[in-house]
């Protein structure tokens, strides 16, 4: 019988490590008349392994083998490939190393392919010997020409908020008008499925990276991106790497990596990589509407279409099937509103509805204004400086109304360059232009660059200086005399407009716990302010400007929000719209509209529950199992629905049955886990460490248990609960045996008395209850 073929890939940190595996090695190829391995140690020539001959090993193995005690950049980037090659899978962590088990826990993008654990040589064969991995049939699922996955460029983001990286984001997302699918840690963790279905279906991928001493973008973001790159690889998928100098790339795919030394150098790089794929996405365009046109069955479950469950990957589908709520519908008419949710409850999809319907009427003008948040911090740091200054107040609305009405100008400039030859222009309009074009340094450069020339030069600005001074540098360093110029300019231009609708969203990007909350606050409520004034300015009527009607819409996570506010007096005047989920028939027609989009001939909604899915699972109407299990947000319920869905097509199932729920729940139970990190905004040192302490615990748990499972944590505990109470990871008792999780219903504080006076009535500890959505995948018992 022909031996198997197997290859091995290790790292060569420790000297112990490596003794273990190249004996067991040994050892097997010795005696084994199944199975022979190789490694990537049979590859190296004058010190230096040979990828080209390595990834030819690995086409050619039955097996393939790694070690992960260490997240070793070339390993995680051999695994991708063996994974993009269909090969089976066995991983082996070294226990002997404290945080190997942990690390691997953390880097939750492989979790769900299991790993074999041993000390030495002997427990490292016999687990061999007893797994058989070289007969393992389970092959990874990668899908091709999948209908839930229109083709899309794939970007992951670099974690760290540079010049460079909101330089590339800006071309990427906005310039280069390609459908993206963006990969961003801060919005959600993507499973390994998810990759697995989007890259085949990908016009490619832009993976960036910052540096090698990079605290951003850490040990696991840097293995991630290995994996998705080694995956890439496999795949035969176009792939951009990119990376800030300086960076030692790894030496398995050194030679595909293009560092940039600047934004300008960044972008060039990525434009000539893009220019070829922009040209192929044109040419498909008219192909894809007859696609679309063909999938017209009906009553066949892979034809059933739910979307993605990041409303920033799926902008062109959206609208189509986007549901609209009553804050939606007043949003479309307010003067000034303000959107607050968690992540995932919609934000984002409103912004991209509503700028799609209002930019639909040709009488309106959309500004869309959003900003990487990173930029900020030379502004706070700014005010800062000017904190004991009655000068700040005049600063925060000087800064907001130069990037608002260079924004704007920017913006109408743009459209006036992009329409067709036959547009006639007005004296106005020609005007405007002029105007633009011979300050475009300071009004056509992107809001990054805009931002950043403006702080270098209000650095100068300072305590020390008198008013009189401070406020000559701010007017001098924000053009306030270009401002006036503009607001005549654009009063010409945009008078025939209805209106001139402003969104602003990502306010909150990069901002955590560190961020000082009153200069937050500050600058929040100063935009707030400034608006209110500049919707006066160009309303009014004089002889020197004509009318133009504004409005504005800014989008703000709850969490940010409510901190915010706690500083803010006469919050009543903020008109304020929060994202609440809590009835749950919105969720499920959430899905109904999505589906009844794709099917393009259900009746009715009982005919598609009916028709397509199981009526009850674990003895509990579909629905009601559903709304127990998830956190109340459309992210989730999409997510779900997506996995459930999933399960019964690779089942080969006609409707979607108990079983495929039941297999969803730990896939949705890991995403959500993950889902919980970008919320921590980092205050909470190694979150995701302390939430594993609560592995295996009853749902049910009192204070003196909670205590227990943080007791490693630098945060002081009662600091920590509540952070823990407003992810909602736990609820808290408020009536007998009923739990209550924070939600945009109740404000925080209501819900944390009614639990204090719960327990001082009963004379019982405080108790709480770990959601649900969180049961399957870190093993908690239910009572």
């Amino acid at each position: 019988m022909k031996k198997k073929k197997a290859f091995y890939a290790y790292s060569s940190n420790s000297s112990d490590l490596l003794n273990d595996i190249r004996k067991a090695i040994i050892e097997i190829n010795e005696v084994s008349n199944e199975v022979h391995i190789t490694s990537w140690e049979d590859f190296v020539i004058s010190g230096r392994p040979i990828i080209n001959n390595i990834l030819k090993a690995i086409d050619e193995c039955d097996l393939f083998m790694c070690d992960l005690t260490f997240l070793n950049n070339n390993v995680l980037y051999e695994l991708g490939y063996a994974i993009a090659k269909k090969k089976a899978i066995w991983i082996s962590l070294n226990s002997t190393h404290s945080n190997a088990t942990t690390n691997y826990k953390m880097f939750n993008l492989i979790t769900s392919i299991g790993y074999s654990r041993y000390q030495n040589t002997v427990e490292l064969k016999s687990n061999f010997y007893s797994d058989i991995p070289y007969e393992h049939t389970d092959k990874p699922t990668i899908i091709f020409n999948d209908p839930d996955i229109n083709r899309n460029l794939l970007y992951l983001k670099c974690e760290a908020g540079t010049s460079s990286s909101s330089a590339l984001h800006t071309l990427v997302k906005d310039k280069s008008r390609l459908p993206v699918k963006i990969d961003d840690l801060s919005e959600a963790v993507q499973p390994l499925n998810w990759y697995l279905k989007v890259l085949p279906n990908s016009f490619g991928v832009i993976i960036h990276f910052h540096t090698n001493n990079s605290e951003i973008e850490g040990q696991n973001d840097l293995a991630r991106k290995s994996l998705i790159a080694g995956l890439s690889k496999g795949l035969n998928v176009h792939a951009l790497l990119l990376a800030h100098h300086p960076f030692e790339a790894p030496l398995d795919y050194r030679e595909d990596v293009r560092v940039h030394s600047n934004p300008t150098q960044c972008e060039e790089i990525a434009k000539d990589w893009l220019s070829p794929i922009i040209e192929e996405y044109q040419a498909m365009v008219d192909e894809h509407k007859i696609f679309k046109a063909d999938q017209s069955a009906v009553g066949q479950l892979n034809n059933l279409i739910v979307g993605d469950y990041v409303a920033e990957n799926e902008s062109k589908d959206l609208t189509e099937y986007f549901l609209e709520t009553a804050e939606y519908n007043e949003a479309l008419k307010a003067q000034q509103i303000l959107f607050v949710g968690r992540k995932g409850t919609g934000k984002t999809a409103n912004l991209i509805k509503l700028k799609k319907t209002l930019s639909e009427d040709k009488r309106n003008f959309v500004v869309s204004i959003q900003p990487q948040g990173h930029e900020f911090e030379g502004v706070l740091d700014i005010m800062e400086q000017l904190r004991a200054n009655s000068e700040q107040g005049n600063f925060i609305e000087s800064i907001w109304k130069y990037l608002i009405y260079t924004e704007i100008s920017k913006q109408y400039y743009e459209w006036l360059d992009n329409q067709p030859l036959h547009y006639e222009k007005t004296k106005a309009e020609e005007e405007f232009e002029l105007y633009v074009s011979s300050n475009s340094r300071v009004i056509d450069a992107d809001f990054t660059l805009r931002l950043e020339n403006a702080v270098k030069g209000l650095r100068n600005v300072n305590v020390g200086d008198s008013i009189e001074e401070q406020r000559k540098k701010i007017s001098e360093y924000l053009h306030s005399n270009m401002l006036t110029q503009l607001r005549k300019h654009l009063g010409a231009t945009l008078q025939r407009k209805e209106g001139v609708k402003i969104l602003i969203d990502n306010l909150d990007k990069g901002w955590n716990d560190s961020t000082n909350l009153t200069s937050l606050s500050d600058l929040l409520l100063g935009l707030l302010n400034v608006v209110q004034k500049i919707t006066s300015e160009f309303q009014r009527n004089t002889y020197k400007h004509e009318p133009v009607n504004v409005s504005l819409i800014v989008f703000l996570r709850s969490d940010i929000f409510s901190r915010v506010m706690s500083l803010t007096p006469e919050r009543d005047k903020i008109a304020t719209k929060h994202l609440d989920w809590t009835d749950s028939q919105l969720l499920f027609r959430v899905i109904e509209k999505r589906i009844n989009y794709s099917s393009n001939g259900i009746t009715s909604p009982d005919s598609f529950w009916n028709d397509y899915f199981c009526s009850t699972v674990k003895g509990i109407p579909l629905k009601q199992y559903i709304q127990q299990l998830i956190i109340p947000r459309p992210r989730d319920i999409i997510f779900l629905f997506k996995m459930a869905l999933q399960e019964a097509l690779n089942n080969n199932h006609s409707k979607v049955t108990e079983a495929d729920f039941i297999s969803a729940e730990y896939a949705y139970s890991e995403y959500a886990f993950s889902s919980l990190l970008p919320e921590n905004g980092k205050r909470i040192t190694n979150l995701e460490s302390i939430l594993f302490e609560f592995a295996g615990q009853s749902e049910i748990i009192n204070h003196e248990e909670i205590l227990q499972c943080v007791i490693n944590a630098t945060e002081s505990p009662n600091e920590l609960i509540q952070i823990l109470c407003e992810i909602t990871f736990i609820g808290q008792e408020t009536m007998a045996n009923k739990f209550e999780f924070f939600s945009e219903k109740r404000p925080s504080q209501i819900t944390n008395k009614l639990a204090q006076r719960y327990a001082e009535r009963s004379g019982k500890p405080k108790r709480y209850k770990i959601n649900p959505a969180f049961h399957e995948y870190l093993g908690i018992t239910k009572e």
